[in-house]
């Protein structure tokens, strides 16, 4: 029995070779926990997803009308000693907490450098207005503003008339057909002509912006109508 310890121990070390698969490409298709992407040399590959959420990114932008109460957001503005937006917020970013998150106003890269800010313990340094950080949760969107609340505040901030909303995330169900994706991936080099590889990481950068609906495109007259019209400018 022991004798065949270093024969078990030898099995147990020899892995199958593999090889990587890493490169720019397209989204071309999208199923449970994999997509399909189309490399920049033109071939297809199918990728499954990384098993922590937190080796996958998703970068893009969104529409106003995109957001939706839940979300977390994150902005730069000014505010007075009681909290109040004195500037309109024209760049916020909607955001995936995680762990290390920390929600709040920050100011100048300190938490709680301004406590008298949103209350709490009178700060002697504290100024008329101050620029901070804000990342909260929103609660509503109405006629051009934002109600957010965090732990110990809340608040409701103006949007300028052209805000840019950028959209950082872990949540692959945001990927849609189109993305440009960074594919790091690996496969068994004995299972190279399946096309199939495990990704290590991915990032994904939106091709439209989230809430974008197109246009429909004006549809074209019927053949019958197209020869009435011509019918009818060579009678006049």
């Amino acid at each position: 029995m022991l004798g065949m310890l270093p024969i078990i121990a030898g099995a147990q070390q020899q892995q199958p070779p593999k090889e990587t698969l890493r490169g720019d490409g397209i989204v071309t298709g999208i199923a449970n926990g994999a997509i399909q992407v189309e490399l920049a040399s033109g071939k297809k590959w199918i990728v499954y997803l990384p098993d922590s959420p937190a080796s996958i990114e998703v970068e893009g932008q969104a529409m106003l009308s995109w957001l939706k109460r839940g979300m977390f957001v994150s902005f730069a503005g000014v505010f007075d000693a009681k909290g109040n937006a004195q500037a309109d917020v024209n760049d916020l970013m909607i955001f995936q907490p995680n762990k290390d998150t920390k929600l709040g106003a920050q100011r100048d890269g300190i938490a709680g450098a301004n406590k008298e800010l949103f209350g709490g313990t009178k700060n002697p340094d504290a100024v008329p207005t101050a620029r901070y950080l804000i990342s909260a949760r929103l609660m509503n969107i109405k006629d051009g503003k934002m109600a957010i609340a965090a732990p110990g505040f809340q608040t409701v901030v103006p949007l300028a008339d052209k805000v840019t909303i950028r959209v950082k995330s872990n949540d692959p169900r945001l990927v849609r057909l189109g993305d440009k994706v960074n594919v790091d991936a690996w496969y068994y080099t004995a299972q190279a002509q399946l096309m199939k590889a495990k990704a290590s990481r991915l990032k994904f950068i939106a091709d439209k912006p989230f809430g974008y609906v197109e246009k429909p495109k004006p549809k074209k007259p019927a053949k019958k109508e197209e020869a009435e019209v011509k019918e009818n400018q060579e009678t006049e």
